[in-house]
């Protein structure tokens, strides 16, 4: 495993951990002051960070098709509804157009058109 590719997993477990934490200790807060708009506050803050981090996740991610080699990103709609695995999506190729378990890989230092 490469360097960025191990400290991309540290981010990614860091920001879901911090999402965590921060949406539990406003359902501590909020939810039980039973007040209307204290719920909705609380399940806007879910779901915005839901769909931060989502997008977050597609934007810096990299997909190589295990059968032609091409390397390909996703939107942030197609990266929340596909099946996936670890280190692994299901995803159809942009060039080939065969559908497979696609590897990802980190954006970081990647440059692939969209």
């Amino acid at each position: 495993m490469a360097s960025g590719s191990t400290e991309f997993r540290k981010k990614v477990i860091f920001l879901v951990t911090a999402y965590v934490v921060v949406v539990s200790l406003l359902a501590f807060i909020l939810i039980p002051l039973y007040m209307p708009y204290t719920l909705a506050a609380w399940f806007i803050v879910a779901l915005g960070g839901v769909f931060a981090l989502v997008r977050w996740l597609a934007h810096n991610t990299v997909y190589v098709c295990p059968n032609c080699g091409h390397r390909f990103r996703i939107s942030a709609f197609r990266y929340a509804i596909s099946p996936h695995m670890w280190e692994k999506k299901l995803l159809r190729c942009p060039k080939c157009g065969k559908r497979g378990w696609c590897r990802v890989l980190y954006a970081g230092k990647i440059s692939s058109e969209r």
